[in-house]
């Protein structure tokens, strides 16, 4: 399977941050990671998705450092530009129902 990327404007809400990144797996795409980096001389979030063979479990955002969500796997932490400041964030794989 191929990875890609996609941008994930920084001025989006976490929670409009977690409805793409939700999106784009609904297309059979696991999130693997997101860096800052400079698009057309804009900071944004720059994600990296691997191609998959069904759609995965629900991903879910939240601020760094909080407690883990009850049936949630930590996937990646780290910086991502949130309502234009850049904020820790922890991406969890929950649990299939």
């Amino acid at each position: 399977m191929s990875t890609y990327h996609m941008t994930v404007s920084g001025s989006n809400t976490l929670a409009k941050i977690q409805n793409a990144l939700r999106g784009e797996e609904a297309l059979a795409s696991e999130f693997q990671r997101s860096q800052l980096t400079a698009v057309d001389g804009t900071i944004t979030n720059l994600v990296t998705f691997q191609e998959a063979d069904a759609i995965p479990a629900t991903l879910k955002l939240q601020a760094g450092g909080t407690a883990a969500p009850s049936g949630g796997t930590l996937l990646w932490s780290g910086v991502m530009l949130v309502s234009g400041s850049n904020a820790m964030v922890d991406v969890y794989r929950m649990a299939a129902a």
